[in-house]
C-alpha cells in the first residue's frame, strides 16, 4: 500500500509539473539519494526525489472490535488494520550550476500540496481504490533535527521540504475463527 500511495504521488507530481512548465521528461522520482554502500544513487541528478524518512503507527484510530460481518450473518474475527503515517523527504536533487531550477522546481511542489493538500479516490480516480484518502501536511523540524537527518541519510544538503502523509491503511483480512450470528430470539410458552 506505501508503494502504490507513493507511485502515485510521484506520477500526480510529473503530470503537474510538465503541465506548467512545458516539459516532456519526468522531473520527480521515487527513490533513496544515497544507496546502502553510500554512493549516489543513478538518475537523480536535477531531479525532485520522494524519500521515505520514517514511519508512524496512528494510534488515534479506534477500532470497534476484531470482528467483521459477512453475507450470512457469521463474525468473522480478524486482526484491526494497521494505520500508518509517512514522514517523506522531498528534495530538489540539482547539481550547484542549477541551483536556482532546483529552487523553482521545490517550489512548484509545494504549491502543489498547497493547493491540494487532500487526495482522494473521488477528486483523483486514477489513485489505487484501496487507499481512500491522502492528507499532505508540512511538516517543520529544527535546524539540527535536520541536520541529524540528512547526516543519517548519508547525503548532502539539498533544498527539501519534509511532509508527513496521514494515512496508509494496511489490512491483511486473515481470518482467525468464526461465530454465527444470532438468527433470532425464541420465547417458550407455558
Amino acid at each position: 500500500m506505501i508503494a502504490r500511495a507513493l507511485t502515485f504521488i510521484e506520477s500526480y507530481l510529473n503530470q503537474q509539473i510538465k503541465m506548467t512548465f512545458g516539459l516532456d521528461e519526468d522531473k520527480v522520482v521515487l527513490g533513496s539519494l544515497i544507496n546502502l554502500d553510500g554512493s549516489v544513487t543513478d538518475n537523480i541528478e536535477n531531479k525532485i526525489v520522494i524519500s521515505i524518512i520514517n514511519l508512524e503507527h496512528e494510534k488515534t484510530v479506534k477500532h470497534i472490535g476484531n470482528y467483521r460481518t459477512d453475507a450470512s450473518g457469521s463474525f468473522a474475527k480478524a486482526r484491526p488494520p494497521i494505520h500508518l503515517n509517512l514522514y517523506v523527504l522531498i528534495s530538489a536533487n540539482y547539481n550547484s550550476k542549477n541551483y536556482l531550477e532546483s529552487l523553482k522546481m521545490l517550489s512548484s511542489v509545494i504549491g502543489i500540496f498547497q493547493a491540494n493538500p487532500v487526495f482522494t479516490s473521488n477528486s483523483h480516480p486514477e489513485m489505487d481504490s484501496a487507499i481512500s484518502k491522502l492528507t499532505f501536511e508540512t511538516y517543520n523540524i529544527p535546524i539540527k533535527e535536520l541536520s541529524h537527518i540528512w547526516g543519517g541519510i548519508g547525503a548532502k544538503y539539498v533544498p527539501s521540504m519534509l511532509y508527513k502523509i496521514r494515512m496508509i491503511t494496511i489490512d491483511k483480512t486473515m481470518i482467525s475463527g468464526e461465530t454465527s450470528g444470532i438468527t433470532g430470539l425464541g420465547m417458550k410458552s407455558n
